[in-house]
């Protein structure tokens, strides 16, 4: 499978799932506010929808794993293909969610991005962030891979993309109970916490890239 097929096919997964939301978001009737938006979309479906709507976010992602086994036949390929497709179904979701319905209206508005195995709410800049470094990462990986001799990265750079990821995960999900009870004011986006594993993901990433362009041109998919 080539780039430009691996694309189409988290581009297309990205409509699908904005209408889906659109769906999801007639029969929870949101009213617009921040707060509204998500006790409405989780608050007022029934359990069932919501059993049925975590069963379609898991087939999701099943489904991104048919087009990354296709692309190579080295599993770590395999594993950047994936995480690329699913960098280009978070863009273009956003993309045309936007075009349907006009949402979100600014970077700030808060979302809930999954409800697997809880639910992930964060401002819409923040999955936007982590979907365009994820997909600039693995794009030019897989492309400076073409012809060089690829080494295992240096243990630091996984280090410091799994602490990262983790504070990442963190910020999405570790106040996910206190986004759902509240009544009047919603709690703060721990913006600090984001950044800081942001940054460390940025960082390690990079440094894998410079390891990989200093090797020699040697090899082919």
């Amino acid at each position: 499978m080539s780039f430009l097929s691996l694309g189409l096919f988290a581009a297309c997964m990205g409509l699908l799932e904005a209408a889906v939301v659109v769906y999801l978001r007639a029969l929870g009737t949101p009213s617009g506010s921040e707060l509204s938006q998500i006790h409405e979309l989780i608050r007022s479906l029934d359990s069932r929808i919501l059993f049925i709507e975590r069963q379609r976010e898991l087939a999701t992602l099943v489904m991104l794993l048919v087009p990354a086994f296709l692309f190579s036949e080295r599993f770590s390929y395999r594993v950047l293909a994936y995480f690329l497709g699913f960098g280009i179904w978070d863009i273009t979701y956003y993309l045309f969610l936007h075009g349907f319905v006009g949402w979100p209206q600014h970077w700030s508005v808060l979302d809930v991005l999954f409800l697997i195995p809880r639910p992930w709410i964060a401002p819409v800049l923040c999955p936007v962030l982590v979907a365009a470094g994820m997909t600039l990462f693995c794009t030019a990986y897989l492309f400076m891979a073409r012809t060089r001799a690829v080494k295992p990265p240096h243990p630091g750079s996984w280090a410091g993309l799994l602490a990262g990821g983790g504070l990442v995960l963190y910020a999405f999900i570790g106040q996910s109970d206190a986004y759902l009870r509240a009544t009047d004011q919603l709690p703060r986006f721990p913006w600090p916490t984001f950044a800081i594993g942001y940054a460390l993901m940025i960082v390690a990433a990079g440094w894998i890239l410079v390891q990989l362009y200093r090797e020699p041109k040697a090899r082919f998919f």
